[in-house]
């Protein structure tokens, strides 16, 4: 799903959402959560990410390049 901006986005959102924002693929959102570096809850089988936890990421990413 596309977003225009991070309060359009709902609080919680799935492993491929997070592939589809990043513009990676399935294993490399599955890495970034499994490596600790998104924030995220699985319930049963599934991983949930909090918003606000891609956006923590995306801080940290976009400090890093500069």
């Amino acid at each position: 799903m596309t977003y225009t901006n991070f309060s359009a986005m709902p609080l919680v959102i799935g492993v491929k959402d997070i592939s589809d924002i990043l513009c990676v693929g399935r294993n490399k959102a599955y890495e970034l959560i499994t490596t600790g570096q998104i924030r995220a809850v699985k319930i049963g089988k599934q991983y949930r990410i909090p918003r606000d936890s891609l956006i923590e990421f995306l801080k940290r990413t976009d400090l890093e390049e500069k």
